[in-house]
């Protein structure tokens, strides 16, 4: 009996693995002939004069320029595309939709519908560091959406290194973080934002760093699928 049921769940596990192994080939080899990097992406990062470091073992991309009197790094790491829902008239209005008489009540139905299925636009966080001659720097927390730069936090950076190392948490509890940038006088605010755009942090920058960010993400993703690929083959 107890070989039995062994065997029974050896042949449960094996019969999983295979299913699972079959998906993921299956997902994967879609995933690869639909991927097609945007053709102008590696041009528009020459043409902002900014040096791409891209790791395939991580999820992080950077992108460095150096100026007379500073030098910048933009981090940011791979962000899946926002889900898009499609609206359709329910069934049970369908055998209506051509008379007039119920427009107002479709029109009401569709817009209820597109609340719900209101899923998002793609916003991509990633931080600035302006670094100085003196090797101390400003950091500024960002986040782009609809290629619109929003400020989150700025905080001065004196140990670039330890910055760049310590995890959030640490940061979190031994760090002040900078003052919420929407609190402050306009002016100051405004300041910030200037003082950003005159590094090129700007709506063209923001389009870049929102395309690549998926561009990373599905190379990343797919990369994931080949890992399981290979695991579940064994």
């Amino acid at each position: 009996m107890l070989r039995f049921m062994s065997f029974y769940r050896f042949s449960n596990i094996s019969n999983a693995r295979g299913a699972l192994f079959k998906t993921v080939s299956k997902e994967y080899k879609y995933e690869y002939h639909q991927y097609e990097q945007e053709p102008t992406l590696m041009k528009q990062i020459k043409h902002l004069g900014f040096q791409l470091i891209d790791d395939p073992k991580t999820n992080k991309v950077t992108l460095k320029k150096e100026f007379p009197s500073a030098k910048i790094s933009i981090e940011f790491r791979g962000t899946p595309p926002p889900l898009e829902g499609k609206i359709k008239v329910p069934k049970e209005d369908q055998s209506i939709s051509q008379n007039p008489k119920y427009q107002d009540q479709i029109q009401s139905k569709i817009q209820e519908r597109k609340e719900v299925y209101e899923l998002g636009t793609l916003s991509v966080d990633y931080i600035v560091l302006v670094e100085s001659e003196k090797g101390e720097a400003i950091a500024f927390e960002c986040n782009t959406s609809n290629q619109t730069t929003f400020i989150n936090y700025v905080q001065p950076v004196y140990d670039i290194q330890e910055y760049k190392t310590r995890s959030k948490y640490q940061k979190f509890l031994t760090e002040y973080p900078g003052p919420e940038i929407n609190k402050l006088d306009e002016q100051l605010k405004q300041s910030f934002y200037t003082y950003l755009e005159s590094f090129g942090i700007n709506q063209s920058l923001n389009a870049l760093i929102e395309a690549y960010s998926i561009d990373k993400e599905q190379r990343s993703y797919m990369e994931f699928l080949k890992s399981m690929e290979k695991f579940l083959s064994v």
